[in-house]
């Protein structure tokens, strides 16, 4: 300790007793719920406070940011102290955490900066390379097994996404009262231990919360206002995405519906087909657009949905009919609205059924786009492109930018399907099946309705062309 003592040149001993003179060291100002958190860290390292700290926050507030000083701090507390920090993914271990980390370290004082060195995968503090943090991914039990220090702080980020076995296993590892075990992380899960800390286990915890509209209300340039209210005004201040993102608070025990019937029921007016009729895309063109889907079993519907700008115009629905009869219906619509081929679009579902059929298609040369609901999203935020395509289209339902068919069973299963929010913060929708189960017919219609309205056909015309490419070579190799 002498010769680290020396080289602080009289800093250390300031620093390491006072958490928030450590944040002035390196430059950083916490807000007040940062320094909340700070503080608590600070009592918990003099036995004021619970040594197992858990703090859910929505997506702005810092709390990534607020990890690193914490695991700076706590880990200049001794020599040779070890600090373990671990997220469900390497990329949220190296590439967010340690990044976080560098960064903070490149803005510190030149004497801190001497002694934290951040590397790819760990921090070495004084040179010594028994001292300082370790990253480890949460994917396996043995990754969290082996740890011994008197002075050992785990820190879990992302920690609604770290299993709850893992976290035992690192419960078990901080068995000396100069240890510190915090987890920090999104809400997006009650699934998980990280729930448990806020609940159940409670009576161990001291727990926090960072708020996005109170970092919003004092810090604006950190929290945007104005991300908030969309928010609220895409998905609603009672939602699920609401309540993780912005309040930092867990789900709903019952999963929200994407849809409401509030907002079907002002969509569906026929005074309002016209006007909806004439809205443009982004591009300022009218979408000409035709919504597929295909029965998977004999009670099923084949649906058609037409679309005009953001009306329904025409629609079908098909039982106990092959899959190659709907589409031929499809192209007799089309004919009959003497729409051209270059100027309207096929979203056809391309998984089951739909796959037998989309040659039809290729061989009539029309514009097509094979949907398949469990593909990747363009967007981030949803799990698969069901979902993006869904959540779409509530947003126009939402703002009262479309016209809706008065179809009691089509309204029912709009209104019905839920979506679920992953340990990944990702939303993704109930399957066909998970809604089936609960007691409802497939929601054959709502899947057409929602194809129909899918506005991403621009950017995915390029795959026509090879699927369509690929396809003539196929029957030239034939």
């Amino acid at each position: 300790m002498g010769r680290f003592a020396r080289q602080f040149e009289g800093v250390y001993r300031e620093i390491s007793r006072d958490i928030l003179k450590f944040c002035r060291a390196m430059n950083f100002q916490p807000t007040r719920q940062q320094k909340e958190l700070l503080v608590a860290i600070q009592r918990a390292q003099m036995g004021l406070e619970s040594n197992w700290i858990a703090c859910k926050s929505g997506q702005g507030p810092g709390k990534t940011k607020c990890s690193v000083y914490a695991a700076l701090w706590r880990t200049i507390q001794a020599v040779d102290a070890l600090t373990v920090l671990t997220a469900p993914t390497q990329r949220q271990c190296k590439d967010v955490w340690l990044s976080e980390c560098r960064k903070s370290v490149e803005k510190a004082d030149p004497v801190l900066q001497r002694f934290i060195k951040v590397t790819k995968s760990k921090v070495v503090i004084g040179g010594r390379p028994d001292w300082g943090i370790k990253t480890v991914t949460a994917s396996k039990e043995e990754n969290a097994q082996g740890y011994h220090d008197p002075n050992m702080t785990v820190i879990c980020e992302e920690a609604s996404g770290i299993p709850t076995e893992i976290v035992t296993q690192f419960k078990g590892t901080l068995s000396n009262p100069n240890s510190l075990f915090m987890m920090i992380g999104n809400p997006n899960s009650r699934q998980c231990a990280f729930f448990d800390c806020f609940h159940s286990q409670r009576h161990r915890w001291k727990t926090l919360t960072f708020n996005a509209e109170d970092t919003a209300r004092d810090y604006p340039w950190i929290v945007s206002p104005q991300r908030n209210k969309d928010l609220e005004e895409e998905f609603g201040r009672d939602s699920d995405v609401y309540r993780i993102r912005v309040l930092g608070e867990f789900p709903h025990s019952d999963p929200n519906c994407v849809l409401s019937s509030e907002d079907l029921e002002k969509v569906v007016d026929r005074k309002r087909m016209v006007a909806m009729a004439k809205i443009p895309r982004a591009n300022r063109q009218l979408a000409r657009q035709f919504g597929l889907d295909f029965a998977r079993y004999g009670g099923d519907e084949n649906t058609i949905f037409r679309r005009s700008g953001n009306s329904i115009v025409d629609w079908r629905f098909f039982a106990h009919v092959d899959p190659s009869q709907t589409v031929d219906a499809a192209f007799r619509m089309q004919k009959e609205a003497h729409w051209k081929d270059e100027d309207c679009w096929y979203v056809a579902d391309a998984g089951g059924m739909g796959q037998g059929v989309m040659h039809m298609f290729y061989e009539r040369e029309k514009q097509v786009v094979e949907f398949n609901n469990g593909s990747r999203a363009m967007d981030p935020d949803y799990d698969n492109k069901i979902t993006e395509a869904w959540f779409h289209f509530a947003r126009l339902t939402r703002k009262q930018r479309c016209y809706l068919p008065g179809d009691n069973r089509l309204m029912q299963q709009l209104s019905g399907r839920r979506y679920y929010v992953t340990k990944k913060g990702k939303l993704v929708l109930e399957t066909k099946d998970e809604y089936m189960k609960r007691g409802f017919d497939s929601p054959d219609r709502a899947d057409g309705c929602v194809l129909s309205f899918y506005d991403e056909v621009e950017a995915v015309a390029h795959i026509t062309a090879q699927q369509r490419a690929g396809y003539e070579l196929g029957t030239k190799a034939r």
